[in-house]
């Protein structure tokens, strides 16, 4: 099997498991499974931040109904004079404060004039008001808010994710485990010139970005600059920015149109600094990135929304290549994801399939090298090799379109092409050859148990080959039983729990499929892989 052609895996088998129910795998199983009937809480438990301000209104209620009497703000019953001044002179205020909800004394039968002494409360006394309740927090801009906000964005969060919710709150823990500045955006992300002339993709990205930043998942939007108009090939400066502008008011009239405020930067001088663009040359080149107010935006709960637009020295502004501004920002700034968007999607191989997934560095070249890789493509792969090298292990890059924005994020199958950097992965067919203290220790960390004594020398008659990655954090072993015709036994399957969710689990059993036409292995019947293992022969 083709890197190249290579969709997203099927699963791999959980790390940290081992046998009794036989099974012979053609087809196997998809990585990172997430055990389902673990992850309990339903759609609910994705907006702890956004339900935070319904359960203070809700306090704020109980409280308010407290103050309240059984008519509502300011319907207590009054007291008629003579009532009120024994209830002063023979209670305490408490008591006071408990006979204003007491039922109403019926009026004594007297001379005329009661009935004045009755609505005419006297001079001296004040009669006690409920106070008023508790302020709450304003509204945001924009409908809609309150329990509305947080029940609309969970159903459209589901209906354009497309994962289980299970899915989707796995991987919203893993993304909020591995972010959490304050400062700092969790995702920088181009959007491609066409999205913006899209409505519908233009609504579908707008809910993601907001539904980002409700999760505290704060994104940096840098747009796409127009295609060039002129017959030369060169982009007008006045009709890119003209453009840009408006591209940028309607991103911005959508977002609010979502309850997300947004600040446009329209002219980026303040933000990047820039160098005179070459003789007939469209673009300037970026000197520096002043990241000061951008990150006042992200603390503030602002989205900035960024115009490629620079200012050189001599103060006169030019056009910079979009894709160059969002590397210079991602290497400024240090985010959890790089995200390039489109409307088409991944990048696709010469049978028009996505490809799913590439690890750097061991498919660049591949990958790079392919004749259905497009001139924009190879610039955006170059420039992701570039940024994740200086960016944390734990980070990636995406292209993917705009429409589909959240599954590509919450859900295992994903749907643009996924840049990761990556262990390369060793094969080697004696233990002499390995590390062996540490590749016990691999399988005894996952395991939270410690293998027998004698388990390498029992080991050593049967073995196949065993995979491992350079950092030792994930491995497979496997050996050659007398069953099945010597078809072989996927022993173990170990990721370090430092490297789950990372891919490292996914690109070990990429290898296995490609290097082995069938294995098998066993699990017990209650084991939560068993419903992922498609195709197995019991």
């Amino acid at each position: 099997m083709h890197p190249e052609k290579t969709l997203r895996p099927q699963s791999a088998p959980r790390p940290g498991w081992s046998s009794p129910a036989l099974q012979q795998v053609k087809s196997p199983p998809e990585p990172g499974a997430v055990d389902r009937s673990a992850l309990v809480g339903g759609p609910a438990s994705l907006v702890v931040m956004a339900t935070a301000r319904l359960a203070w209104a809700l306090r704020t209620t109980s409280v308010g109904g407290r103050l309240r009497g059984p008519r509502g703000p300011g319907g207590a019953r009054r007291l008629s004079g003579s009532a009120r001044r024994r209830t002063a002179r023979s209670a305490s205020p408490g008591r006071r404060l408990s006979t204003a909800w007491a039922p109403a004394q019926p009026a004594r039968e007297g001379p005329e004039g009661a009935e004045d002494d009755l609505r005419s409360p006297a001079p001296e006394e004040q009669e006690w008001t409920p106070p008023p309740a508790p302020p709450g927090p304003p509204d945001p801009p924009g409908p809609p808010a309150g329990r509305s906000l947080v029940q609309r964005d969970i159903q459209a969060f589901l209906n354009q994710c497309g994962a289980s919710p299970g899915e989707a709150r796995h991987w919203l823990t893993q993304f909020q485990t591995c972010y959490h500045s304050a400062d700092k955006p969790f995702a920088v992300i181009e959007v491609d010139e066409e999205v913006l002339k899209c409505s519908s993709a233009v609504s579908s990205l707008a809910f993601a970005l907001a539904f980002l930043q409700r999760m505290d998942m704060k994104p940096l939007v840098v747009l796409g600059l127009p295609a060039p108009t002129a017959p030369s090939g060169c982009l007008s400066f006045w009709e890119a920015k003209a453009q840009l502008a408006q591209n940028c008011k309607v991103l911005v009239d959508e977002l609010r149109h979502n309850a997300a405020p947004a600040v446009p930067f329209f002219g980026g001088g303040s933000v990047l600094s820039a160098a005179e663009p070459a003789p007939h040359a469209s673009y300037g080149g970026i000197v520096s990135v002043e990241t000061d107010l951008l990150q006042w935006c992200l603390e503030s709960g602002s989205i900035p929304i960024l115009c490629p637009i620079g200012e050189t020295t001599a103060r006169r502004s030019v056009l910079l290549d979009s894709l160059e501004v969002t590397a210079a920002l991602a290497k400024a700034l240090q985010p959890t994801k790089i995200i390039f968007l489109n409307n088409t999607g991944g990048l696709r191989d010469s049978s028009q399939k996505v490809l799913s997934n590439v690890n750097l560095p061991a498919d660049l070249d591949v990958v790079s090298n392919a004749e259905w890789v497009s001139t924009k493509e190879r610039q955006q792969m170059r420039l992701i090799v570039d940024v994740l090298s200086r960016l944390p292990h734990h980070s990636s890059a995406v292209i993917a379109a705009a429409a589909t924005l959240l599954t590509e994020l919450f859900s295992n199958k994903g749907s643009g092409t996924l840049f990761k950097n990556a262990e390369r992965m060793l094969r080697v067919r004696s233990l002499d050859s390995l590390d062996q203290r540490r590749l016990v220790n691999l399988v005894n960390a996952s395991f939270g148990k410690k293998l027998r004594d004698d388990y390498l020398a029992s080991l050593r008659p049967r073995l196949h080959s065993v995979y491992v990655s350079e950092g030792y954090n994930a491995a497979a072993i496997l050996t050659t039983e007398p069953v099945l015709g010597g078809t072989p036994y996927l022993d173990k399957f170990v990721v370090s729990s430092s490297r789950q969710g990372q891919g490292s689990g996914q690109m070990l059993w990429e290898c296995l499929r490609r290097d082995l036409q069938t294995l098998f292995w066993r699990s017990r019947v209650t084991n939560p892989i068993n419903p992922c293992c498609v195709g197995t022969k019991r």
